[in-house]
């Protein structure tokens, strides 16, 4: 039994053949049925972080089930792991009987609030408008409820094309409709300049000055066969309508784009790359190469569904991305800690000093937090 279909069985999702297949699992013994009760009753519950991989493997077994790669669905691996939950607890924090050592987080400071919507809007004009949550803004030209900004559907037909830009500081998430209806999901310290509206005859191109983002692209159907363009450093991404991330940040010396769905082709000076779906380029920002690797999708894209999913990732990388989203500066003094790879599913409304016990009790390292700086040691 794919763990797809109890998932799909909760959310009413099941074909008429799938339902034969759930109705037969479920009824074939006891066991299964306390099994998919215990995931029922977990799998609206907030999650907490754990080793999915481990967690999964160690249920697989028990309940025949089978793990389909790639799997879509956000809360799957919770629920899978919920169930075991006091299996996971053991595996995650059991204790080192030799040093028998109390892992905890060293704080002098007051609680550290995640991320929220906020962005700061330049317009064509010179005019700054911040924008976040729970503020309200509208013009002749677009509408903000704090959390996104939409631009209302126009064709350029006077051919003079007008461009905003929108920053996202560290801290926050915001979420952009273009004018042609591609939607656009900006992650924490990025930024983006495209046009107000778009000139009907011409590809659609939009500029990721720095940063993350997501892009659902609307379609060349619906605007009159262009196709759209995402300028990154010396990097072009050219599609049709089909939905990928990339990340480039200033500080990183690569650019990722991973494709969800559809098909693009990434351009540099020297060389020419089609993704499919799974694929990830890595643009070299030095001597402008790519290169193209099959990678999980779901850890690339979980950020803009409130999510952290970490697979073999350095912990001096999973610090870069926890000092983005909760403001804070990052200090490591263990470089040797630095390198440790670490897996794990984090929600991204959880306390920063909860997520650091975490990683704590899992490693041999400790956190300090002073003001909002973390030091690793």
């Amino acid at each position: 039994m794919e763990f797809k279909l109890l998932i799909k069985k909760l959310n009413g999702e099941l074909t008429n053949e799938e339902k034969n297949s759930f109705d037969s699992w479920y009824e074939e013994s006891e066991k299964h049925r306390e099994y998919f009760a215990k995931v029922k009753e977990n799998y609206n519950k907030e999650p907490f972080s754990v080793n999915t991989d481990k967690a999964y493997s160690k249920l697989k077994g028990k309940y025949n089930l089978k793990k389909k790669k790639g799997l879509p669905y956000k809360k799957v691996a919770i629920a899978a792991i919920t169930v075991g939950v006091a299996f996971i607890s053991y595996l995650l924090y059991k204790p080192d009987l030799k040093k028998e050592k109390q892992s905890e987080v060293v704080s002098t400071t007051l609680e550290i609030p995640y991320g929220s919507s906020k962005a700061i809007l330049s317009k064509d004009d010179g005019t700054k408008v911040v924008l976040s949550k729970g503020v309200k803004y509208e013009d002749d030209q677009i509408i903000s409820n704090g959390k996104e900004i939409a631009y209302k559907h126009a064709d350029n037909k006077s051919g003079e094309v007008n461009y905003n830009t929108l920053k996202v500081p560290r801290g926050g998430i915001f979420k952009i409709k273009l004018s042609d209806g591609t939607l656009v999901w900006l992650n924490s310290e990025s930024e983006i300049r495209y046009p107000v509206s778009f000139n009907k005859n011409q590809s659609r191109k939009v500029e990721l000055h720095y940063g993350e983002a997501y892009f659902d692209v609307s379609s060349s159907e619906k605007n009159h066969g262009t196709s759209f363009e995402v300028l990154s450093h010396k990097q072009s991404i050219e599609v049709v309508g089909t939905q990928f991330n990339v990340k480039a940040y200033k500080e990183d010396p690569v650019i990722a784009t991973t494709l969800v769905e559809g098909k693009v082709t990434i351009e540099s000076p020297v060389s020419r790359q089609k993704l499919v779906p799974g694929n990830q380029s890595i643009f070299n920002k030095n001597n402008t190469k790519v290169s193209v690797n099959t990678v999980n999708v779901h850890d690339y894209i979980s950020w803009k569904e409130g999510w952290f999913s970490f697979t073999d990732k350095p912990l001096k990388e999973i610090m870069k991305v926890l000092s983005r989203w909760y403001d804070v500066d990052v200090i490591i003094e263990n470089t040797k800690a630095g390198e440790i790879k670490f897996n794990g599913v984090f929600n991204k409304k959880q306390d920063l000093k909860q997520i650091l016990s975490i990683i704590e009790k899992t490693n041999e390292i400790n956190f300090e937090i002073t003001n909002k700086t973390v030091v690793m040691k």
